[in-house]
């Protein structure tokens, strides 16, 4: 389904969402049906759709959504309105209590339920996930509907002159950016717990806090094995990536030890070909054999060799990996011994589904149990096929 323009959304003051809260069970559910109907047209997930919707100070009451900072976003003064706190703020005699009250009262509210445990866990805890795609990607976009793969073509050599700089009058190279004839896949990342009718009458929303967290690390490691398989096997146009050994680039190495003089030389020979690697991605043992090379003392100075080089004042520009530009991104999806090299900015981009959590906020409010639903829709496709390459220290 076409989605429809952003600026079509219709501007409303927030006290047109009281309709969640009535005291007639249908109409509750009537207007949560409505509201996430009109989010899922526009292709956004229900957090963003009441912030573009919601005109605040085109409400009733707007000085009851007014800060130290401001007028609330049409989001928080939605949650103002509808009684759904995310912490507990004795001093204003805000409990969460009153939030699970409010779900369990109103069914129509529950439109809003998997904003507010994110809102809830995000106040009360966060911890860093160590496999993550931000490592991995050049940025992350939203989408509205399916997008291909695109390519990029060169003009031939012969049409312009291979100089250093375009001669007078010469013509200047150009690379074409075409739309390919294969859709980016887009997978599915998450899960969800389902709360019975007598566990959340009688619990409060915090006690999802230790759940939801375990979910969202497990959605993100989903989401970097997807995102590693594709930096190793391509995106269906753009080919696999290569593969060099390293005993191939020094001699004397050991099978599951990184050779500084044979990554060294990998890194060098990845910048003479226009496509330095500023970011390497390896498994946990990967990770400590990078670790013994590069943090771990080797020598009777309490100094690793690549400090030793270092300290001799020797360095190549462009390649400052001993100054630590060269950053080691985190994934148990890569094969063992094997280091994914490639340059960050122009490689990977991660395509984000815009409204899928859209329909589990239906069926919560439809049925008694609650489920809450934490998914990702995400693909993701790669710029240009040649800034990759592995690296592998099995022998």
């Amino acid at each position: 389904m076409s989605t429809l323009s952003l600026t079509q959304v219709r501007r409303r003051g927030v006290h047109e969402l009281s309709a969640l809260r009535s005291e007639d069970s249908q109409e509750s559910i009537r207007a949560a049906l409505k509201l996430t109907n009109e989010a899922r047209s526009f292709g956004l997930d229900m957090r963003d759709y009441l912030d573009l919707a919601i005109d605040v100070p085109a409400s009733d009451t707007p000085e009851r959504y007014r800060d130290s900072d401001g007028y609330l976003t049409g989001y928080e003064a939605a949650l103002a309105l509808l009684g759904l706190p995310v912490a507990n703020d004795f001093s204003r005699g805000i409990v969460l209590e009153a939030a699970s009250d409010t779900f369990q009262t109103y069914a129509g509210t529950r439109a809003l339920f998997p904003q507010v445990i994110d809102d809830l866990v995000r106040y009360k805890y966060r911890q860093d996930q160590l496999e993550n795609t931000t490592a991995l990607v050049s940025q992350s976009r939203t989408i509205n509907g399916i997008e291909m793969v695109s390519t990029v073509v060169d003009d031939v050599e012969t049409d312009y002159q291979v100089v250093r700089a375009v001669a007078e009058l010469g013509r200047i190279p150009v690379k074409t950016i075409r739309t390919g004839e294969t859709a980016v896949k887009i997978y599915k990342h998450g899960g969800g717990y389902r709360i019975s009718y007598e566990f959340q009458r009688r619990a409060r929303l915090d006690m999802l806090t230790p759940f939801q967290n375990r979910m969202a690390r497990e959605t993100e490691r989903s989401k970097v094995w997807t995102a590693t398989g594709v930096l190793i096997n391509g995106d269906g146009v753009n080919p696999a990536a290569t593969t060099v050994a390293q005993a191939t680039l020094a001699t004397g190495t050991a099978a599951g030890v990184i050779s500084w003089k044979a990554l060294m030389a990998w890194l060098i020979n990845r910048a003479k070909a226009g496509v330095p690697v500023d970011t390497v991605v390896g498994n946990w043992d990967a990770y400590v054999a990078w670790l013994m090379l590069f943090a771990i003392p080797t020598s009777a100075n309490n100094r690793t060799d690549a400090n030793n080089l270092a300290a001799t004042g020797f360095q190549i520009g462009g390649i400052p990996i001993l100054q630590g530009k060269v950053d080691f991104a985190l994934s148990s999806a890569m094969p063992a011994n094997q280091l994914m090299g490639f340059s960050k900015g122009d490689t990977l981009e991660e395509l984000v589904e815009a409204g899928s959590s859209i329909d589990e906020s239906e069926r919560a409010i439809q049925n008694q149990s609650i489920t809450y639903v934490k998914t990702e829709n995400t693909g993701y496709k790669l710029s240009f096929g040649d800034t990759r390459q592995i690296f592998t220290f099995a022998a």
